[in-house]
């Protein structure tokens, strides 16, 4: 009998662990892939992943989040903050010229664009 009690305590315990756990992680800033702050009202996306293509030199994959629901009129905005992050990798790396050879939103349960781009 006192085993079952014991169980139930640490039932309760775990299930508390876990949506502090959950709390905290909802709770914290959005970080870029450099490791930067992002306030998606600003920049409607941000980098979250990049990869290199393991054939073809220079040809990345980038993974961006966006904001949610974007309007037509914060396009505009989309397509600054990608430039400005395709600039800062232009810099990082050496590159001087790009290309960006495709573009693609994915809005399942939460909004993904993906770009596909080759520097020289």
């Amino acid at each position: 009998m006192k085993s079952y009690f014991v169980s139930v305590k640490s039932r309760h315990t775990y299930l508390i662990f876990l949506c502090l756990l959950f709390l905290f992680t909802s709770c914290a800033p959005l970080i870029d892939y450099y490791g930067n702050s992002v306030n998606l009202n600003k920049e409607i996306i941000y980098l979250t992943k990049m990869r290199e293509d393991l054939e073809v030199k220079d040809k990345y994959y980038l993974t961006f989040r966006e904001k949610y629901g974007i309007s037509k009129d914060q396009i505009p905005k989309k397509e600054r903050t990608l430039d400005r992050y395709l600039s800062l990798i232009m810099g990082y790396y050496g590159y001087t010229e790009k290309e960006i050879l495709e573009q693609k939103n994915k809005n399942i349960l939460r909004p993904l664009f993906y770009v596909i781009v080759q520097f020289n």
